[in-house]
């Protein structure tokens, strides 16, 4: 028997990327969406031949013929509604990142313990094709001691076109999207929640990626918050990982990982989010007894594809996914210790 999915959330990144997605998984059936903006959900609905439209979670909750929810909304909707569809009994899979707050994350990974059920974040890049040989081939190294010891790892995100001419193909109406407030660290002055907000929203892909392939930092060592472009170094214990963060007009897509070993690199660039069926591309570079550089070719896969598939098969067979909430508090946490050391200057002071 299928999973049977609700789907909540008609925005760009539920039309264009999610909901496509789920609907071409095998093992599942995409049996009702739900949206505040009705129209929205009406128009959605006939056009991916979906029979039962709603307004709210809460008639997905209720319903008895629905094992599953996947909900693309904002951030700051993932508490209430994530909480509201566990307590219901569904499996549950979200976007990233998990909420806005740690306190707010780590209730969400409680209520999805409590509950029995799967809570699953939108990490896609764990599920890319060559992230996936890259932290193999990692970890080989790590094993082996071919290459000697670990010493710097940059991790590197300014963006750029992200979304691949797929932006005003999707279904709009002039509908006001629903807005939830957010629920911030009580710390967090207020005149920096847009700074916060932003960072979590699009780098805490960055810091998850990090964690993925190389485990838990010691500790945030520093943190420089000024402006658009921020920095921030994590303390591995025998070596640092500095984190980039900023934007640029571009065409391409400026994102990439590096592991500097002693006699070497591992290098990983990411693809631009929508850019469909073209995997990270990796590049090792060997000066052990003879200088050697290659490319690993990882197969073709479209990330999201594959993180739909994954999570349609965790509720089919009772497997925990790999992106669980338990493991997004972590990213939260990261957040919030470096804009805390960042915000706190170099002498404890703010930085203006």
């Amino acid at each position: 028997m299928p999973v049977r999915l609700g789907f909540l959330g008609c925005g760009f990144m539920g039309q264009m990327v999610h909901l496509p997605n789920f609907l071409e998984a095998r093992g599942c059936e995409v049996v009702a969406l739900a949206d505040a903006r009705q129209e929205l959900a009406r128009q959605v609905a006939e056009k991916f031949h979906i029979g039962s439209v709603h307004s709210d979670h809460g008639a997905l909750a209720e319903a008895a013929d629905i094992d599953a929810v996947v909900s693309i909304t904002p951030e700051t909707a993932n508490p209430r509604i994530a909480c509201d569809l566990l307590e219901a009994g569904k499996h549950v899979f979200i976007e990233k990142p998990i909420a806005t707050s740690a306190v707010a994350a780590r209730e969400m990974a409680t209520a999805a313990e409590r509950a029995g059920k799967i809570l699953m974040v939108g990490y896609q890049k764990r599920f890319d094709p060559g992230v996936e040989e890259a932290r193999e081939i990692l970890s080989d190294l790590r094993h082996s001691g071919e290459l000697g010891r670990i010493t710097f790892v940059r991790v590197h995100c300014f963006g750029g076109d992200w979304v691949c001419g797929t932006l005003g193909r999707q279904i709009a109406t002039d509908e006001p999207a629903p807005v939830t407030a957010a629920s911030w660290p009580d710390w967090l002055p207020a005149s920096e929640r847009d700074s916060f907000y932003w960072y979590n929203n699009v780098y805490c892909h960055n810091l998850n990626l990090l964690r993925h392939l190389l485990g838990e930092p010691d500790r945030v060592h520093s943190a420089w918050l000024r402006g658009t472009s921020k920095l921030a170094i994590l303390d591995y214990g025998t070596f640092p990982a500095s984190m980039e963060a900023g934007s640029l007009a571009a065409y391409r897509w400026d994102e990439h990982l590096m592991v500097a070993f002693e006699r070497g690199t591992l290098e990983i660039a990411t693809p631009p989010p929508l850019l469909r069926n073209v995997p990270a591309r990796v590049h090792l570079y060997r000066n052990a007894q003879s200088a050697e550089s290659v490319e690993p070719l990882a197969p073709h896969g479209w990330s999201f594809r594959r993180e739909a598939e994954h999570f349609v098969d965790c509720v089919a067979n009772n497997r925990q996914p790999l992106s669980p909430a338990a493991d997004a508090v972590a990213d939260l946490a990261l957040v919030e210790a470096i804009f805390r050391l960042g915000l706190a200057g170099p002498a404890g002071e703010e930085q203006g």
